[in-house]
């Protein structure tokens, strides 16, 4: 079939037309690319100094620890000289049991950067940037390893101790103990002198019974590894075992009054309070309290600390909890993230990590950077003991935890409220092997503790 003339004429130019158009937008997208190749390869500083005056929010995420909020918010203003166009907010995560920052991941809003517990790294890895090549990473002494990547990076390290006022105890007419039933015997004698509270403990906030209930088990146990090997046993908190002595502790303590009339009315500020205005001999912490008291004491002429004597007798080590916490991880979904990356290398240098961690008078986490510690190196000299390095970083304890519903803290609240600590083992044991159950089968309806 042959076509019009004219028909024929239009049609050749405008294949002419659009081959010329093709030609043309070809050209151009090989000019963009090159261009942009270019750009990434020659000239990344360009890119940065284009991008210094676009304003950039980060949000850090700290747990309501009144002296790093205070340090971090005043510190962060120092970043921003540094970097004009960046803005660190300091936010505060109101606890550190993860339930808070669970609600934020359901939403997809968790903080650019925030501290989490060891235990809980497993839970949110899936939304953590992996640090693996990050100069801080390849500094810290303890970085948190899961699936092969680093998700995690210790913020401090720092031992468990029993804080005392030596004074009180020469008045009362008491040592330092040595072992478990001495530490009891101080707790009876000071109780019935009368005029002070054996040892204050805020138990209105659960995760105060930490020192107790949570490093009574694996230091009793002589096992460094407690929660790994808790793993693979079906009833492990029987008649004998770290916790149940732990919980019968809390129990002894509970009955008898020795952390006051009802130290379930109390939280941790009141706890501290009575042991900073003398009213408490005692108070069982970390290092990190340290810092705290001296923001409201202000001296620390009348206290010492010593480690929680687990053992039983002295031909035993002294040992106590040592191990690192306040792991900083950054949100993969941040929408900053080279800049949340920039900001925890500058939290890692060593000027300003050397001011935070004598600033916090814990032990440093880092390779290059000493703590300086005038009072616990003192502690330490009236007081050794061997360090007892907690490994709290387990994946298969916190899947086993989670849907065992274990949480030892609100266990230790129930046993000062009066529940039968024979009662709770029995109770946790069953749970227990219901979880093992659930876990290695993942075919039985069990509840998450993380769901509920």
């Amino acid at each position: 079939m042959k076509l019009r003339k004219g028909v024929g004429s239009a049609l050749v130019i405008s294949i002419i037309f659009i081959s010329l158009l093709a030609g043309y937008i070809g050209y151009n997208k090989i000019e963009i690319n090159n261009k942009v190749n270019s750009f990434g390869a020659h000239d990344s500083q360009s890119k940065i100094a284009s991008n210094k005056n676009q304003p950039v929010k980060i949000k850090l995420g700290i747990w309501e620890s009144k002296t790093d909020i205070a340090f971090w918010t005043e510190k962060v203003k120092e970043y921003s000289v540094i970097k004009s166009n960046v803005t660190v907010e300091v936010e505060t995560i109101p606890d550190n049991s993860g339930q808070y920052l669970k609600v934020r991941l359901a939403a997809n809003d968790l903080p650019d950067l925030f501290y989490l517990k060891s235990g809980h790294l497993t839970i949110y890895k899936d939304s953590l940037l992996s640090l693996d090549e990050l100069n801080a990473t390849g500094r810290n002494k303890y970085p948190a390893k899961l699936d092969g990547h680093i998700f995690g990076l210790p913020l401090v390290s720092f031992s468990e101790y029993v804080y005392y006022h030596p004074s009180i105890f020469k008045e009362v007419g008491v040592e330092v103990p040595q072992t478990y039933d001495e530490f009891m015997a101080v707790l009876e004698k000071i109780k019935s002198h009368g005029k002070y509270i054996p040892i204050a403990i805020g138990g209105k906030d659960d995760w105060t019974f930490y020192p107790f209930i949570e490093f009574g088990p694996p230091i009793l146990t002589e096992d460094e590894h407690y929660l790994a090997n808790l793993a693979k046993l079906k009833r492990p908190f029987g008649a004998g075992s770290g916790f149940e002595k732990a919980a019968n502790m809390l129990r002894i303590i509970s009955e008898n009054k020795l952390a006051g009339e009802d130290a379930l009315a109390i939280g941790f500020d009141q706890a501290t309070q009575l042991f900073q205005t003398g009213k408490a001999a005692m108070i069982a912490l970390g290092q990190w309290y340290y810092t705290d008291h001296m923001s409201k004491v202000s001296s620390d002429a009348d206290i010492d600390a010593f480690a929680l004597p687990w053992r039983a007798t002295t031909k035993e080590k002294l040992k106590a909890v040592t191990m690192p916490d306040q792991y900083m991880a950054i949100n993969k979904n941040s929408k900053n993230t080279e800049e949340t990356i920039a900001f925890l290398e500058w939290m890692f240098s060593r000027e300003v990590y050397q001011e935070y961690i004598n600033y916090s008078q814990n032990s440093s986490t880092l390779n290059d950077v000493t703590a300086h510690l005038p009072f616990f190196n003192k502690v330490n000299n009236r007081h050794p003991f061997n360090p007892f390095m907690y490994q709290g970083l387990d994946e298969q304890f916190v899947k086993l935890k989670n849907a065992a519903q274990y949480d030892e803290k609100k266990m230790a609240q129930q046993i000062f409220a009066g529940a039968s600590v024979a009662d709770i083992l029995s109770k946790l044991n069953e749970n227990w092997s219901k979880a093992i159950e659930y876990v290695e089968s993942n075919n039985i309806h069990f509840p998450l503790y993380f769901d509920r």
